[in-house]
């Protein structure tokens, strides 16, 4: 098969990667919130299927470790290091975390050993090790995938948590990479593919080519309305939430299946209804795609910030939008400066980049 044919940027779904690293905090920010079932069926796995949506179908395993050390490698020791050195400090302030050595300690082992501020960061070296494996598993046939993503859900079944308290999170990459397949192979489903000659003829069967312009129609919208209720009336129904971080993967299989089926209806709706609305609204593009750029930030600084404001603001959802205020305007600054590879993987602003030679 030729190529796949680049999708055009979509503000609808660059806004649903906003509201997946959003829902982050919302989870951190209000622990134990009312319903919080119908959040954690799909805030965590929409932050893997958005990985596998997004995910380059050419791109080497070489290249895919290139590219993740940049983007998640470098701001994780980055960030590990700065907030150990906080968490030092706060050990001979008024503030201190709760065990500062045992803290640190857990932040080094990863996994289900990070605590407060440490709280995202098993996902983003899981995210690390399970895209290399998806990598991995694209060059193998689809029933091998298929087979791997079952055997990953199913190691997560073992008792006591044990695959969250590996180190760096490794024994839950296989399965968090059922979900990271689930988004690529949704992405190509929906995304015609081009003949090798690269002359725009499709190389699509009709019924693939009728589903990709479905997709792309008001209807899809519809559709996603209805798998995102068929979703949550699985989790009404009485099927287990799920909890990734601590290797709570739900009902097996089913919670998974049901967290897909929201995450291909968020999908849906927001890279057709949402989108269009975003296009009348010229301001708003250029809103959306600045912070789709602060996700790292968000990701690594939102708990100690949190931590900072957790006795001082005691309504919640006031809590978790002062984080996300907080985390958005520095990532802003900090993109505009050189040390954007530092701390939110992305490269060095030209204006700031060292002049060259001549």
């Amino acid at each position: 098969m030729g190529p796949e044919a680049r999708m055009a940027r979509n503000a609808g779904i660059d806004l649903l990667r906003v509201i997946s690293v959003a829902a982050v905090v919302v989870g951190h920010g209000w622990p134990l919130m009312p319903y919080e079932e119908y959040l954690q069926i799909w805030r965590m796995p929409l932050f893997f299927f958005l990985a596998g949506f997004f995910l380059s179908p050419v791109r080497s395993f070489a290249g895919e470790i290139r590219t993740r050390w940049h983007t998640l490698g470098v701001p994780y020791l980055t960030w590990l290091v700065l907030l150990i050195a906080l968490v030092a400090v706060h050990h001979y302030t008024p503030k201190p975390f709760e065990d500062t050595w045992l803290t640190i300690a857990g932040a080094v082992f990863g996994g289900g050993l990070t605590d407060m501020p440490f709280l995202a960061f098993w996902f983003i070296s899981v995210m690390f090790f399970a895209v290399l494996l998806v990598r991995l598993l694209l060059t193998l046939p689809w029933w091998v995938q298929l087979a791997a993503a079952l055997g990953g859900l199913a190691l997560a079944q073992v008792p006591d948590s044990a695959m969250s308290y590996t180190s760096l999170g490794l024994g839950l990459a296989p399965a968090c990479a059922a979900f990271i397949l689930a988004g690529f192979w949704f992405r190509r489903l929906i995304t015609p593919a081009r003949d090798a000659a690269g002359v725009g003829r499709s190389a699509s069967p009709a019924w693939r080519q009728r589903l990709a312009e479905a997709a792309r129609s008001p209807w899809a919208g519809v559709a996603g309305v209805v798998l995102i209720a068929a979703g949550m009336a699985g989790v009404a129904a009485g099927a287990e939430t799920m909890n990734m971080k601590w290797s709570g993967f739900g009902t097996f299989l089913v919670s998974p299946a049901l967290a897909l089926l929201i995450c291909v209806g968020l999908v849906g709706v927001f890279s057709t209804w949402a989108d269009a609305a975003l296009k009348t609204i010229p301001a708003a593009l250029s809103v959306i795609s600045e912070l789709v750029k602060t996700g790292t930030m968000v990701v690594f600084f939102h708990a100690y910030v949190l931590f900072l404001i957790w006795d001082l603001v005691s309504y919640q959802p006031l809590r978790i939008l002062i984080a996300l205020l907080v985390c958005w305007s520095l990532g802003l600054v900090v993109n505009r400066t050189r040390f954007s590879p530092w701390l939110t993987g992305l490269p060095r602003p030209r204006s700031v980049s060292p002049r060259t030679a001549g």
